[in-house]
């Protein structure tokens, strides 16, 4: 593809844009983001790069969770003015609160019939009982349990689970008890988790990626891969996860969320449904706003319902 002209200045910003990124890697976003908006402007029969063509290229380039960094090229005042909007929500009253819920559903069809006796477990690796993410938990569970299933809710941040220690015996022999490490996970969480016909994984967003918390949990379920295991997770096991975070843009972290849902895939469970929590800022507000907005409420018990009907 030959070089194409940029419009005067463009080239500055995407240099500017680029800071953020630390110098041992910067050319390489550099690199992508300057092809991905030449190959728009090809594609589209331009001569030249434009603004609007830049900008595209950013937000198909960056992860939507960059968006602060890249308001402060593209628009500080914007930037400024969302910074004054998180500090004034602590003036509004409950229910005005800027909080946005994105369902994700995998189309599971709420016309079969539910079977009695579901087993649903739930995990919160949040540290904020009450919190947005544990509010949304419970309303799904108070779905699945009003249409005839066993719920279990368990705070994974009270658990004793230890990291992966990288001792590889499950890429070595059979481990009786799925992992070799000695804590909950196992003395007691794989069995819930084989007995479990239905998951929910709750977490926040706090640094771009999963909690810690969560990120250690689902390291243990790394041992499941064991070629040598004869204990093996049995199959059709269903999954929802539910994820909060404080920027208000819906699609921040996205990938976030996509990545935990191949995760859960690869390792036996197939998520049906997707809760997405954003806009969840400010000190007085922020912990268990959620409550204050009955439709995001209604959309998080419809969807265990029709995860329910999916199992």
């Amino acid at each position: 593809m030959d070089r194409l002209q940029w419009q005067a200045g463009l080239m500055e910003k995407t240099d500017a844009l680029c800071e953020i990124f630390p110098a041992v890697i910067r050319n390489r976003w550099r690199q992508r983001l300057i092809y991905n908006a030449e190959k728009i402007a090809a594609y589209e029969g331009s001569s030249t790069v434009t603004d609007d063509i830049l900008w595209r290229s950013v937000y198909e380039v960056f992860p939507s969770g960059y968006e602060p960094l890249i308001l402060r090229v593209k628009d500080l005042e914007a930037m400024k003015a969302y910074a004054a909007a998180s500090r004034d929500q602590e003036k509004l009253e409950p229910g005005a609160e800027p909080v946005t819920i994105t369902r994700w559903s995998g189309g599971t069809g709420a016309a079969a019939p539910v079977a009695p006796g579901k087993k649903i477990l739930a995990v919160n690796s949040s540290p904020r009982k009450g919190g947005n993410t544990d509010v949304m938990i419970d309303e799904l569970l108070r779905a699945c349990a009003d249409n005839g299933a066993e719920v279990e809710k368990l705070y994974l941040g009270d658990l004793n689970i230890k990291p992966c220690s990288g001792c590889r015996a499950c890429r070595k022999v059979d481990v009786k008890t799925i992992c070799a490490v000695k804590d909950d996970m196992t003395e007691f969480m794989y069995d819930k988790m084989y007995r479990m016909d239905g998951f929910i994984a709750g977490f926040p967003i706090y640094t771009a990626r999963e909690n810690a918390i969560m990120a250690n949990f689902m390291d243990r379920w790394d041992c499941f891969a064991n070629p040598f295991l004869t204990r093996r997770m049995p199959g059709g096991k269903k999954g929802v996860v539910v994820c909060s975070w404080m920027w208000s843009n819906p699609v921040a972290y996205d990938n976030i969320v996509e990545n935990m849902v191949i995760l859960l895939r690869l390792h036996g469970v197939e998520t049906t449904e997707v809760l997405t929590l954003s806009g969840t800022r400010g000190k007085k507000h922020g912990k268990g706003v959620v409550k204050n907005h009955p439709g995001i409420l209604h959309t998080a018990y419809q969807s265990g319902i029709d995860f329910l009907h999916g199992l």
